[in-house]
């Protein structure tokens, strides 16, 4: 398997409230390439389960592998060698006063070296580096070849993300995380993200885990649909079960104790 988590512990003291345990032997398995969306309610672990795997957050224990490398004991800056990971806020991932260039040299020294973002500032891009960037915006249909000196201020929101996205890609990471990153956009901002999703993904071929509460990208994106409720997997779905759901079904998927993958509207 590409991504292996087994035994995961993580709980957390809620605000003036008692100690709450939100995963506890927590499994999942990803195969090398496979796209999976997660869904389930607000407070079921879905970005939680991301910041672990990425190591933001410190599970209590278990094992997290990625390609069979244990992952548990390396902080979170070195699993960014092989860990991207694109964020909902556009403005988190890049720096709004450097330029495209330079964030673009920055995410690819990162993936490549594993450094913290602290120790890369001065790694300015060549002549051959933006010569590289420019045929990949080419190569991804991207209109911003021309615009490699704008300082990041000044793209608009989805325009970020998409940059974040490409940013993601550099330096081949084996694990792609995306964490609501188009929760912020307004619908035709959405689409092109989304299509540039699958478009890096299928080109990557990299493991991806992306989290939503679009029924709409639920049903058309990735090749896997896996549900969480309170840190457990309630429903886990191939894209060919998947295909029988309409959004009603997942809708009423929400709050179940234990999910059919055979719902009676799809008979």
């Amino acid at each position: 398997m590409s991504l292996e988590i087994a035994d995961l512990q993580w709980g957390y003291r809620e605000a003036g409230g008692p100690w709450r345990q939100l995963f506890q032997g927590f499994h999942l398995s990803c195969a090398p390439g496979q796209f999976v969306v997660l869904i389930g309610s607000n407070g079921s672990g879905k970005s939680t389960l991301l910041n672990l795997i990425a190591g933001s957050l410190r599970a209590e224990s278990g094992s997290v592998r990625l390609e069979g490398r244990e992952l548990m004991g390396q902080a979170e800056h070195r699993r960014a060698s092989r860990i991207a990971r694109v964020m909902q806020n556009p403005l988190d991932g890049t720096a709004p006063d450097l330029t495209m260039a330079e964030n673009l040299r920055l995410a690819e020294c990162r993936h490549q070296s594993g450094l913290r973002w602290s120790g890369l500032w001065g790694r300015h891009p060549s002549t051959r580096d933006r010569r590289r960037y420019q045929a990949l915006l080419e190569e991804l249909d991207l209109p911003f070849q021309d615009r490699l000196d704008t300082p990041m201020g000044q793209f608009s929101g989805g325009q970020r993300q998409t940059i974040a996205l490409v940013m993601a890609s550099l330096g081949q990471p084996r694990l792609l995380l995306l964490d609501e990153h188009t929760a912020a956009l307004d619908p035709r901002a959405e689409a092109k993200v989304m299509a540039l999703t699958d478009r890096l993904v299928q080109r990557l071929k990299t493991t991806t885990l992306m989290v939503t509460h679009s029924l709409e990208q639920a049903l058309h994106h990735g090749d896997r649909l896996v549900m969480l409720q309170e840190g457990a997997v309630i429903g886990d779905w191939s894209d060919q079960e998947r295909a029988r759901f309409s959004p009603d079904d997942l809708r009423g998927f929400y709050g179940n104790v234990r999910v059919d993958d055979r719902p009676e509207s799809g008979e």
